[in-house]
Order: structure tokens, then sequence, then C-alpha cells
């Protein structure tokens, strides 16, 4: 869905997979943006 990837890139194109590497690697997938003022 255009999320980044925030493990090491080892050639999984699983999106589960994907998510289950950075849940054991104890990253939080989520981005923050916040508008300029």
């Amino acid at each position: 869905m255009g999320a980044p990837v925030l493990v090491e890139d080892d050639g999984r194109l699983d999106p589960l997979g994907v998510a289950i590497a950075e849940l054991n690697a104890g990253i939080i997938p989520i981005t923050v943006k916040r508008k300029k003022s």
C-alpha cells in the first residue's frame, strides 16, 4: 500500500512477512507528517 519498509530488505515481497519482521525488530511502522505553519 505504499508504506516504506523499515527493516533490511532480504528480497521478501510478502507484506505479512515484512510486517512480522518489523514487529520482531521492535519497529513501529508509523510516519507522522505535520503541516508547516
